[in-house]
């Protein structure tokens, strides 16, 4: 018995020669139009659209689109939502207040009582 002799042998694969009939995987006939132009929609503000080589912005459809600009709307919620805020700033400072007010009276009459 030979020290160096190999124990295991591989098998060759078998060649392939049995071809795929059409009717088994059929071949897909894509258009190429179609992934030449692509659509990308991003709610109502529009979308934008690849066409050769090159992205450019879609206006919204008209039952999608909004009859005014909405950037002065933006503002005037800014506005009114800022004003609100320092509103309730103002009602937070005053309760504070209060509280301290009414800590100090309770904290003055329980000195009395204790007296």
């Amino acid at each position: 018995m030979p020290i160096f002799s190999k124990k295991f042998t591989f098998k060759s694969a078998p060649v392939r020669n049995r071809r795929i009939p059409e009717s088994d995987c059929p071949r897909i006939h894509e258009k190429l139009e179609e992934f030449r132009n692509i659509q990308l929609q991003l709610g109502i503000d529009g979308g934008y659209t690849f066409a050769n080589g090159s992205w450019t912005s879609t206006e919204p459809s008209s039952a999608i689109k909004p009859s005014t600009n909405p950037h002065p709307q933006l503002k005037q919620q800014i506005t009114k939502l800022s004003e609100e805020n320092n509103f309730l700033k103002l009602k937070v400072d005053i309760m504070i207040d209060l509280l301290t007010e009414n800590s100090i009276e309770l904290k003055e009459l329980r000195e009395n009582i204790s007296k």
